[in-house]
């Protein structure tokens, strides 16, 4: 559930980080994701929450049910992500609490991995639960806060094995978004692995400047065993006020070659993230992509 991204580098990462960081703000429980029992607990709206999201002050928590219903089931692929945030019930399966994670987390000047823990808990869900109620006439809760041990965790990722815990080599690159025909150099450890972004452009708005994206896509060039290799790594037949965002470039797997988190949405009402790796990659292929997490803001 994410506010609109526009194609300004510095307001799409504010806006991610307002909505994704907004835990301190939202009505939650205690209560263990799996079970999904308890009393629901208000808390006071954040000032850049609109009015119409909070519970009023006026009526009590425990006049709110905790939605059980239409919980996802854990995701059929060996490695699975999660981000912190607020999300809709669906987004996040059932018992996702209970399982081994490792972190991605920035501390003290740098990223490293470590195993971690994660908590889920039932929350006020401000697009669906204001004019929501349940069979009984009751109103719900039924979002979904997910929340880190660490409070700097980048991605959760489980059922990746081997995975080395400690310091994370990362690579150097000084944007996030790339315009159709850029390209963005990824520096590490002496060699240059470069994005390039394809498409069509056309202006919808000239008096904003808004363009709306076509057939628009990222490929990636670089060397792997002496080889020069060039791969497409995503692309999409229209982008709806939307762009793809490169979060982080690091040797998560310790392979030599720096991996990729993205956020590869086509659409302004949806976050895409999505984990790139090198040691996962195929005969002529530098990235396999082994983990997607959705989230719809509708």
């Amino acid at each position: 559930m994410l506010p609109l991204r526009h194609f300004s580098v510095l307001l799409s990462l504010l806006l991610l980080n307002s909505c994704n960081r907004s835990a301190d703000t939202i009505p939650a429980t205690d209560t263990d994701h799996a079970h999904m029992v308890g009393t629901a607990q208000a808390a006071p709206a954040s000032e850049d929450q609109d009015q119409v999201y909070s519970i009023p002050d006026s009526v009590a928590a425990s006049a709110f049910a905790i939605d059980t219903t239409g919980l996802s089931p854990e995701p059929d692929q060996p490695i699975k992500i999660l981000i912190e945030g607020l999300f809709h019930k669906e987004e996040v399966w059932a018992g996702a609490e209970n399982k081994t994670w490792i972190g991605l987390i920035y501390a003290n000047g740098r990223y490293e991995t470590r195993s971690t823990t994660l908590q889920v808990e039932t929350a006020y869900d401000p697009v669906r639960d204001a004019e929501t109620v349940n069979a009984a006439g009751r109103k719900v809760i039924s979002g979904r806060q997910v929340t880190g041990h660490d409070t700097t965790t980048l991605l959760f990722i489980t059922g990746l094995s081997g995975v080395q815990t400690g310091t994370v080599d990362t690579a150097a690159f000084d944007t996030s978004v790339l315009k159709p025909g850029r390209e963005l150099p990824l520096r590490y450890k002496g060699k240059t692995y470069t994005l390039a972004a394809f498409g069509d452009s056309t202006l919808t708005d000239s008096a904003t400047h808004t363009y709306a994206y076509g057939q628009y896509g990222w490929k990636i060039r670089g060397t792997k065993n002496g080889k020069k290799i060039e791969q497409l790594i995503a692309q999409d037949d229209v982008l709806d006020n939307s762009i793809y965002v490169l979060h982080w470039a690091g040797d998560l797997d310790r392979d030599g070659i720096p991996d990729l988190i993205t956020d590869l949405s086509n659409h302004h009402n949806l976050m895409k993230y999505a984990l790139f790796l090198s040691s996962r990659a195929g005969k002529g292929e530098l990235y396999k992509r082994v983990a997607v997490f959705e989230s719809n803001r509708k």
